[in-house]
């Protein structure tokens, strides 16, 4: 692309969100059978980070965290019931649109940004569809579920006879489309949140007809996976819950194809908000960053969702495409998280510093993907229970301080712990020196608000 027309200081900012996709894209090379060229596009447009992870493994402090430049040790927001604005150390927090706007940008949003409960209206100046309600709705099937799964809410999946233009995400691209396609009076910061491919997997059957079920390719699963991890990390597997029941409904070959069906939904979606950029008048002046909230299990682990700590939860989607900044289809496997987006945007667009920020700009690495950087990226489930993934390792230790350490050179699928080894002692222990100091007090817990529905 070319550079910007304006001054640095004065670029747009388009702020993508997607919801539970994990490293199941094409440019990541996350599952043999997907496709999605929009997001493999926007990849080769710019800087790729192959090594992204979310600061907690669920929804609600996973964007609380992001939007607020606070870890959740810091905060208390550990899952998917407590505000941020309700918690004291973030109560008063100015979160990223904030910033924004301080400096006279124009800030809009819609679809998916924070955690749906808790939409925070004071970040923006409009909302689509409103400040309330930031998701539209989307058709359901008559009849549920569909998987044949009893007693599972949610986790649900299968196709629907509808055209795109009935789905929400479809009518947040369009809204994001007329906003990309008008020139405006002052920069922007326009952030775009996308649903899919969050549960329940329902989106049009022609999705589903990009991978007919008997070639889908299952995950690789080790039965016996679990037998080294101790026993919070196995609570929090839940074997006997939803993979026992995937198995035994016969679903899981049926479930990595709904999946892999919402992530092309979604790839299309972005692909009509960057084709209304392009075709627009403010390209030239426009950096992207597009983020997913987390990662997700598809039976790794003997596991389904996030809710853990292992690297198909924490790892994300991370892309940044700056005009005359980043090189066209440039990659980076420096360990970087989602913390990090914060302080790199305020550089970006020469906003003033914020003091208290708990990631770090990110400038180095997109001016040299392959600078030198030695922070290993952090991962906090519930209060105490940490994961710190360097490029080579991953280190996990719960509250009750039994540990886990995965060798990402010699087993990337995170098949042998060997935290017990002797001969790994000196590595544990520089990997625990970036643990947090100390786990903040779980903060104010809103009720009515489910923990697995986010």
């Amino acid at each position: 692309m070319v550079a910007a027309a304006r001054p640095a200081g004065r670029r747009n900012v388009l702020f993508i969100a997607i919801d539970d996709l994990n490293d199941w894209v094409g440019c990541l090379g996350g599952h043999p059978d997907v496709r999605t060229p929009n997001l493999d596009r926007l990849a080769a447009r710019g800087l790729l980070f192959t090594n992204a992870h979310c600061a907690a493994p669920l929804c609600n402090p996973s964007r609380a965290a992001l939007m607020t430049g606070l870890r959740p040790s810091s905060t208390g927001v550990y899952d998917n019931r407590q505000p941020f604005r309700k918690a004291a150390p973030s109560r008063d927090a100015i979160t990223l649109p904030q910033h924004f706007m301080t400096q006279g940008y124009r800030v809009v949003g819609g679809g998916k940004i924070y955690h749906g409960s808790f939409p925070d209206p004071v970040s923006w100046q409009e909302y689509f569809p409103s400040q309330q309600q930031t998701k539209p709705p989307d058709p359901m099937p008559r009849q549920r579920p569909l998987n044949g799964i009893p007693d599972t809410g949610h986790f649900d999946w299968g196709p629907l006879d509808v055209p795109d233009s009935e789905m929400g995400d479809w009518k947040v691209a369009e809204w994001a489309r007329r906003e990309l396609g008008r020139k405006h009076d002052r920069p922007f910061f326009l952030a775009v949140g996308f649903f899919r491919p969050h549960l329940p997997w329902y989106v049009p059957r022609k999705y589903f007809e990009m991978y007919p079920e008997e070639k889908v390719t299952l995950p690789l699963v080790k039965d016996d996976d679990l037998d080294d991890v101790p026993p919070i990390g196995r609570r929090f597997a839940r074997p006997e819950g939803d993979h026992r029941k995937v198995i035994q409904y016969g679903q899981w070959r049926k479930a990595v194809q709904a999946y892999l069906a919402s992530i092309s939904f979604v790839d299309t979606q972005v692909g009509r908000v960057l084709e209304a950029l392009d075709e627009g008048p403010n390209v030239q002046d426009t950096l992207i960053v597009l983020w997913s909230d987390h990662g997700w299990h598809l039976g790794e682990k003997l596991h389904w969702r996030k809710f853990a700590l292992w690297e198909e939860a924490t790892h994300n989607v991370l892309i940044f495409a700056v005009p005359g900044l980043t090189r066209p289809g440039s990659r980076c496997s420096r360990p970087v998280s989602l913390m990090d987006i914060y302080p790199t945007l305020v550089d970006l667009c020469e906003l003033p510093r914020r003091s208290g920020l708990e990631g770090v700009s990110l400038m180095p690495l997109l001016r040299n993907p392959a600078a030198a950087w030695d922070r290993p990226a952090v991962t906090t489930y519930l209060r105490g229970n940490h994961s710190v993934r360097s490029e080579r390792w991953r280190y996990i230790r719960y509250r009750d301080g039994t540990e886990e350490l995965y060798d990402h050179l010699n087993d990337e699928l995170e098949w042998h712990n060997l935290a017990d080894k002797s001969e790994y002692h000196t590595i544990k222990q520089e990997l625990a020196r970036w643990l947090p100091a100390a786990d903040a007090a779980d903060g104010p817990r809103e009720e009515g608000v489910s923990e697995a529905e986010d």
